[in-house]
């Protein structure tokens, strides 16, 4: 499968922010978060999902199971299933790209 970004759709999450499932299959989602100054992924945790994302523009204070720390373009996280995280985005148009196993079906 060979998706197009024209063809996905950006969801405002909040008045910040948006979500874009980029691709996904029966085990594996991919997913864009793009923030403005300040926007906030509230902190939460997923029972049945494992999350890795990657920093892939701007910068964030980003807090993992407690662990507080800035991260920018470049760097990435690692959220286990029951890990509390958030984050803050700290500059204009910042991106996450996050992989969810399994897929997030409340993003379909």
């Amino acid at each position: 499968m060979i998706v197009d970004y024209g063809s996905t759709v950006a969801i405002p999450t909040s008045d910040k922010s948006t979500r874009r499932v980029l691709i996904h299959g029966p085990a594996l989602m991919l997913v864009e978060f793009r923030f403005n100054k300040g926007g906030v992924g509230t902190p939460h945790q997923h029972a049945e999902h494992d999350q890795v994302g990657y920093i892939a523009k701007g910068s964030f204070d980003i807090t993992v199971n407690g662990e507080k720390r800035t991260v920018h373009a470049g760097d990435s996280y690692y959220a286990a299933k029951n890990i509390l995280h958030g984050v803050v985005a700290l500059e204009e148009d910042s991106v996450i790209i996050d992989a969810f196993t399994p897929p997030r079906a409340d993003f379909l």
